[in-house]
């Protein structure tokens, strides 16, 4: 074997490297988004045709162009070959590594073992053969040709490997599971604060800000951070912030199949529960509203006897769900209602701001405190009065409680106002929200937002199974009665809102498209004036931002393109 084929073979090996070590950073991105569920992982690669890619064959024509070279013992030849198809296939390893991530990777000590496994495991065969050529027992062309085949195959599996490296390091993560449990059931013990549950199908990271806000008057409260929602991630908060000082413990509680909730009720041990709502979100997931309500009904079966279950007397699903709780119920709802223990009233949107009258039934009669509000519309009118129901069953008194909500600020995307006062415009960023109830929320907001016009940016909703084409045709419906312009980000995954505004007659001129939210924000510049609002409705998790990038769109097209 000439040192030129050598060469050659080193160089595709090399580029080979780059490449899988790109293809498998993305599946760990997306495992890990999927909560390192490697099923999850595998219906996502059906469902959005990832197995194959037009560069899954560059590593295999590479190396019979190597091996034919080899064989023909051109050196000069065979590395050029190699030169060019590694640095083709180094490309598209850094091209994955560099990808758009709107929640990148986080590599934690669980992930950086993955990776490290699943390299391991598909650098196998390559070393195997490797071994094989130095022993002179195949030749250099076979080794380029089979070294293709083998890398085109590993790049195609790589969903497969890290699956395998998944089950291989299970053991090593149960007992790191094990350990930080134990550890965090220590802290829960040893500060043995008021815990507060937060679930339903949305407005939990909302509420649970509004709920440690009011809680912060009884001393210092402590809310899950982020959407650290799961049974791991509420370990991870305990064992990384939970401290003596800390009086109450909010918990969001996440939900992605049935017993999930009933886990966390067993770590935390809530006195207080709250279910917000009962919607369709993640109905992809559940497969039907009534396995989403019989999940999120956990939270209300484990509280003791003594504890409080708080959630809306104007939802009949919610409702339904009292019967399945020993606790003490609480009612609240976003308007006057017979069941109703704290409701609100008169509710106004105004500067950027919402104002509405918190009222409270006593046994003297009903009372009532004015609350004005960072938190935009009816839906968050829920979230603080959710909140007020949580201080009132802890002794609070109303005007302490609307004090405290009037402190509350937004979190992060959900709703969030940016008042640009020089340009004259306010932007109203829900990039955060994903489901039809809180969408149709945010245009309720826009609609009734003084403007001189009103603009909507969405790549639509995604994870709602067989519904997902109906409620987004549904919302371009009721975006067409709310907005002057709509932005639709990726062709293909808003056709159905475009149905849905076309069928509502919607000025054809007036729905623009583009591939993308950089594009978005690009096409806003040139269309935006004085008087303006402009909600971002949602922005697609990394899972689906493929499907944007597929769209074939050019960068901004018209609607009529």
């Amino acid at each position: 074997m000439s040192r030129l084929t050598i060469a050659a073979l080193l160089l595709g090996a090399g580029g080979l490297a780059v490449m899988l070590a790109g293809r498998q950073h993305l599946m760990l991105h997306l495992l890990q988004l999927e909560h390192y569920e490697p099923s999850r992982l595998r219906i996502w690669v059906r469902r959005r045709d990832e197995r194959v890619d037009a560069w899954a064959g560059v590593p295999m024509a590479g190396g019979a162009l190597i091996g034919a070279a080899a064989a023909a013992d051109i050196g000069a030849a065979a590395v050029l070959i190699g030169i060019a198809a590694a640095a083709v296939m180094a490309m598209r390893g850094i091209a994955l590594f560099r990808r758009p991530q709107v929640k990148p990777l986080a590599f934690t000590p669980r992930a950086r073992r993955l990776y490290a496994a699943a390299i391991v495991l598909g650098a196998s065969p390559l070393i195997a053969l490797a071994v094989l050529a130095g022993l002179g027992a195949v030749s250099a062309s076979v080794v380029a040709v089979v070294g293709g085949i083998a890398g085109t195959g590993l790049y195609l599996l790589a969903p497969e490997v890290l699956s395998v490296a998944v089950a291989l390091l299970a053991p090593v993560q149960a007992a790191d599971n094990a350990r930080f449990v134990r550890r965090a059931r220590r802290r829960l013990q040893e500060v043995d604060p008021l815990v507060v549950g937060i679930t339903g199908s949305y407005g939990k990271t909302t509420t649970k800000a509004c709920v440690a806000a009011v809680l912060d008057l009884l001393g210092p409260s402590y809310p899950t951070p982020a959407s650290f929602n799961s049974y791991l991630g509420v370990v991870r908060a305990i064992n990384e912030g939970l401290t003596s000082r800390h009086r109450s413990f909010v918990v969001e509680m996440g939900a992605y199949r049935r017993g999930d909730i009933a886990e966390l009720c067993e770590l935390v041990s809530p006195r207080i529960g709250v279910l917000t709502a009962i919607g369709p979100a993640h109905l992809e997931r559940f497969g039907s509203i009534a396995e989403i309500a019989t999940a999120k009904g956990e939270l209300a079966e484990s509280l003791p006897s003594e504890g409080v279950f708080i959630t809306r007397s104007d939802d009949p699903r919610c409702r339904e769900v009292v019967a399945r709780t020993q606790a003490e119920p609480l009612l609240f709802s976003v308007a006057p209602h017979d069941e109703a223990v704290v409701w609100a009233d008169d509710i106004r949107i105004e500067a950027g701001r919402t104002r509405f009258s918190l009222c409270l039934r006593t046994p003297d009669g009903n009372a009532s405190h004015e609350v004005r509000t960072k938190l935009l519309g009816t839906h968050n009118v829920a979230n603080l009065v959710a909140a007020a129901a949580v201080g009132h069953s802890a002794g609070l008194e109303l005007g302490q409680i609307a004090r405290a909500l009037a402190r509350v600020t937004p979190p992060e995307h959900r709703l969030s106002p940016i008042v640009n006062e020089r340009a004259g415009i306010v932007v109203i960023d829900d990039a955060y929200n994903a489901n039809p109830q809180g969408a149709r929320a945010a245009l309720e907001v826009l609609r009734a937002h003084p403007a001189e016009r009103r603009l909507l940016v969405t790549p639509g909703m995604v994870e709602l199974g067989s519904d997902e084409r109906a409620e987004n045709r549904r919302f371009g419906g009721l975006a067409a009665e709310a907005c002057d312009i709509v932005v639709l980000v990726g062709a293909e995954q808003t056709r159905p809102i475009r149905e849905g505004l076309e069928e509502a007659g919607f000025p054809a001129d007036s729905i623009h498209t583009v591939r993308d939210s950089r594009h978005a924000e690009q096409l806003l510049a040139e269309l935006s004036r004085r008087g303006d609002v402009i909600l971002f409705e949602n922005d697609l998790p990394d899972l689906y931002q493929r499907d944007v990038r597929r769209s074939g769109q050019p960068d901004v097209a018209a609607a009529s393109a």
